[in-house]
């Protein structure tokens, strides 16, 4: 038996590979560097939970866990001094390591006291999910999402296993005994993130702020919000509210909104105030909210609601998904719905997708045609380049950056935006080509990235994916974000990678976790943990212990089977 099955097997047969001296904590992420000590640090109720200027949003997070462990109110509080009182936990800025970024920390665990060193906040609160991560699963006691409500009951008996929520078993305990251990650590990557897709099916605001909290326990920070699409317009738009969806889909067909879910909704759309609140939850996490808005293509909810800005051919209007680059009215109710969402998105980044675009009604457009006379553009391709220009230099102008997918390369690198590269295979060399030319980059591939897809050859006993491809846990593992030919040149052209659920297959929200969980584990690892000694059978070793964390926080996911174990 080689030396990586026998840590393996001490791992399961102690279900902790956290409290002797000299192991290694069952961490995810892998943490860069860690050196256990003697002896375990007691947390109860009466501990004092206190933070230096700053650090107050990761120190209320860390004792909002800790009540819902113990059932009993810890309160965070400012603290007095730089140095860490007898049975204390400390977060602290003073003597932090400023290599370490802002997202680094360093974490001491004695015996007497528990010190979260960092230079900024996003640090201070990664250093306490890696608290809490020390401690039994028991610190990650919450109750679950069901039917939309936190903790709520079931009204309606799920169709299939993966739509049943993990209801949390976990009891509030007395005390959480933390093993003394040092850690350093910060992400290789600063972005690492999730893309979660209510256009297709439709999560209450409740719920994409449950999935939030999920994706901070992983230290993911971004997550991609695909708000439009063809079957719907999920953001209210003060300017233009023929784009909200109920005033079509009732009217079309009153039986659909029932159909979204296997339990009923009000409505399907979110109001400003709404998303406004979910942004400010995520802040607290230090998740940052990319929203997304279909242009020029994947657009038939937008047309519904401003028929004026489609394609016309000899004065008639053509039916299609893309919006007319042509028309200058197109620009005019782009950039006013834009100009009302970045009053509710503060983030720097924008996604407007522009992925698989037509453009056939683009060649007859009788204005498509004139802009590309008066640009001197050769074909629509870079009609479509114009288009994503026009608005990425719009967005500047706001001090926005725009994100769309590989797409927006097809005529050449995009200065000031990122790409997003989703098509394996079949746009390696554009990215590569743009990459050349200076080309910011966020991988998110389909051969190890779309988690909407099966996760198993077993079709039998798998809820349907998306297609026919298979991203097992081990595939997601597999991923490297830093290809060679941008490593030699400047590998800081790529921001991080993200994994992708798009929502035609997924009926509710526990699903959703099913097919997030546990490969999101692996994407976490992949984008925050140094690549040097990567190892899947060591991560499914740690991961073993991690599940029991997600029992704890009421997070629906799948059980590991053969396919998943190290061979």
């Amino acid at each position: 038996m080689n030396t990586i099955r026998i840590a393996i097997l001490f791992a399961v047969l102690s279900g902790l590979a956290i409290g002797a001296a000299g192991a290694t904590p069952s961490l995810i992420p892998k943490p860069m560097k860690v050196t256990a000590g003697e002896g375990t640090f007691q947390i109860t109720p009466e501990t004092n939970v206190l933070y230096a200027a700053g650090l107050a949003d990761a120190a209320d997070y860390l004792a909002g866990r800790l009540s819902l462990a113990f059932g009993k109110p810890v309160a965070a509080r400012p603290a007095r001094g730089t140095t860490v009182p007898s049975g204390a936990v400390l977060l602290t800025a003073a003597g932090a390591d400023a290599k370490l970024g802002a997202e680094g920390y360093s974490l001491t665990v004695s015996k007497n006291g528990v010190s979260i060193c960092a230079a900024k906040a996003p640090g201070a609160f990664y250093g306490a999910i890696t608290l809490l991560q020390l401690a039994p699963p028991a610190a990650f006691r919450a109750p679950a999402m069901v039917e939309g409500v936190l903790g709520g009951k079931q009204t309606v008996k799920p169709p299939r296993p993966c739509d049943e929520p993990n209801i949390a078993g976990a009891k509030p305990v007395g005390s959480l005994a933390v093993p003394c251990a040092t850690v350093v650590d910060k992400p290789r990557f600063q972005w690492r993130g999730l893309l979660i897709d209510p256009a297709r099916h439709f999560w209450t605001i409740d719920e994409l702020k449950q999935y939030v909290d999920y994706m901070a326990i992983h230290k993911l920070n971004s997550l991609q919000i695909h708000l439009t699409d063809h079957q719907n317009w999920c953001a209210e738009i003060m300017k233009y509210p023929a784009l909200t969806p109920e005033k079509r889909l009732n009217e079309a067909d009153p039986d659909r909104v029932a159909r979204q879910t296997y339990h009923k909704l009000a409505r399907h759309y979110y109001t400003q105030k709404e998303l406004k609140s979910l942004v400010a939850f995520a802040a607290k996490r230090f998740v940052n909210i990319v929203p997304e808005f279909e242009m020029p293509g994947h657009s038939g909810a937008f047309l519904r609601g401003c028929p004026q800005c489609g394609c016309t051919v000899g004065g008639k209007q053509m039916r299609g998904g893309e919006v007319c680059p042509g028309k200058e009215k197109t620009y005019q109710v782009l950039q006013g719905m834009l100009d009302e969402m970045l009053e509710v998105f503060p983030s720097r980044y924008i996604h407007i997708g522009a992925d698989e675009c037509g453009k056939r009604n683009w060649r007859k457009c009788t204005d498509c045609q004139k802009r590309m006379r008066a640009e001197g553009l050769k074909d629509v391709t870079q009609l479509h380049g114009y288009f994503v220009g026009r608005m990425s230099k719009y967005l500047q102008g706001k001090g926005r950056t725009l994100v769309g997918w590989d797409e927006i390369l097809e005529s050449g690198a995009k200065a000031g935006a990122i790409g997003m590269y989703w098509r394996s295979g079949r746009s390696d060399n554009i990215v590569k080509k743009a990459s050349a030319n200076g080309q910011y980059l966020v991988m998110t591939p389909t051969a190890h990235c779309y988690f909407d897809y099966w996760q198993s050859p077993d079709k039998k006993s798998e809820p349907q994916g998306f297609g026919r491809s298979v991203i097992t846990m081990k595939k997601a593992y597999e991923l490297e974000p830093l290809p060679d030919y941008i490593k030699k040149t400047n590998p800081k052209l790529v921001l991080g990678a993200q994994a992708n659920l798009w929502g035609e297959r997924m009926k509710s929200f526990p699903h959703i976790l099913y097919q997030t969980y546990p490969r999101a584990c692996a994407l976490s690892e992949v984008a925050w943990s140094p690549p040097e000694g990567r190892n899947y059978a060591e991560f499914h070793a740690r991961l073993l212990l991690h599940l029991k964390r997600l029992d704890a926080a009421g997070i629906n996911y799948r059980q590991p089977t053969d396919i998943d174990k190290p061979k």
